[in-house]
């Protein structure tokens, strides 16, 4: 069975790319006939055919991304009441303040949709262009004290070494984990060849999210 790490669409046999999503499809790992072992999910060869939607469904689940788009909403309701207040000048000194609200919400939303959609990127890039390497997973919990549309997030910390030396990395995702994605479990980590420190793990955790 050969899962897309993209979407989740699962196949009997080989092929190059989903059908489904149109990403790039890993290759099968051969086991030996004297006994199976767990399989690790292969990175195709870089440049990988990532879904041109990865992006926005990483910003789509990504926690900072929602808040920005909440604050981005309420600053935008006051600041059009605070612009009707403020027109008619018996209710001006009411509409300015919230004009002011209006404003500083919006601009910090739109400050924090901005960055994250330039982080969402970030992460398409290195899943399609990134240079692959063998690591390990180190932990996985579930932040209780967090919640995002209605769930708890998973944070899946791992390690991998680039020239002898060591580097973590970390990503969060609102699913969880398979038993593939567990302590001390192998895992294919892509990062950026001048900058090990931008990272992530292959598969992507559908439902990634940042914080």
């Amino acid at each position: 069975m050969i899962t897309c790490p993209w979407c989740g669409m699962n196949y009997t046999s080989f092929q190059s790319s989903c059908e489904s999503c149109g990403g790039s499809l890993p290759l099968p790992v051969e086991k030996p006939p004297e006994k199976a072992i767990e399989e690790i999910s292969v990175p195709p060869p870089a440049p990988r055919n990532v879904p041109r939607n990865y992006a926005w469904r990483v910003l789509s689940t990504d926690g900072w991304a929602i808040s920005g788009g909440v604050f981005s909403l309420i600053g935008a309701v006051f600041g059009v009441v605070g612009m009707v207040l403020t027109v008619i000048i018996i209710t001006a000194f009411v509409g300015l303040p919230f004009l002011g609200i209006g404003v500083l919400f919006f601009t910090g939303g739109a400050a924090a949709l901005i960055w994250r959609y330039q982080e969402a990127h970030k992460t398409a890039d290195m899943l399609r262009d990134g240079e692959a390497v063998l690591g390990e997973i180190e932990t996985v919990h579930q932040n209780l004290y967090v919640r995002v549309n209605g769930r708890h997030p998973w944070t899946i910390t791992y390690w991998f070494e680039v020239h002898g030396q060591e580097y973590l990395g970390k990503v969060t995702t609102l699913s969880q984990p398979d038993l593939g994605q567990r302590p001390g479990k192998g895992v294919y980590v892509l990062y950026q060849p001048e900058n090990p420190d931008h990272n992530t793990i292959y598969p992507h955790p559908y439902g990634f999210y940042s914080i």
